[in-house]
């Protein structure tokens, strides 16, 4: 709740969705208790090691999550994982049902 006891609402569609997106790829799959299967896991990249066996793991993973959980709210228009000198980079293109416009969202992870 606000500070004046109405519930707290986000700005846009567009910032719900993202935000959404957001939790369901940093949370890891087990971390949820009633929900043990919901999760992509892209926090746990930090500790795998940057090739391209891992890049095909985090690609088919990713895929599934948004597939099963987001699938009625975005439409997954690319998911690339690339590696290059030990930095691992995922690259996710979708659009929010019933728009038109794409939005992109990446992360990274260099290191070992």
């Amino acid at each position: 709740m606000g500070g004046d006891g109405r519930t707290a609402q986000v700005a846009s569609l567009e910032d719900h969705v993202r935000e959404e997106l957001m939790q369901l790829l940093l949370t890891n799959p087990g971390e949820r208790l009633f929900l043990p299967e919901f999760g992509g896991g892209v926090r746990r990249l930090v500790f795998e090691s940057a090739d391209e066996a891992t890049a095909g793991m985090a690609k088919a993973a990713l895929t599934q999550a948004i597939s099963r959980w987001l699938g009625h709210r975005i439409e997954l228009q690319a998911l690339d994982v690339s590696v290059e000198n030990e930095t691992i980079e995922v690259e996710i293109k979708y659009r929010i049902a019933g728009t038109e416009d794409s939005r992109v969202m990446r992360f990274q992870r260099s290191g070992g």
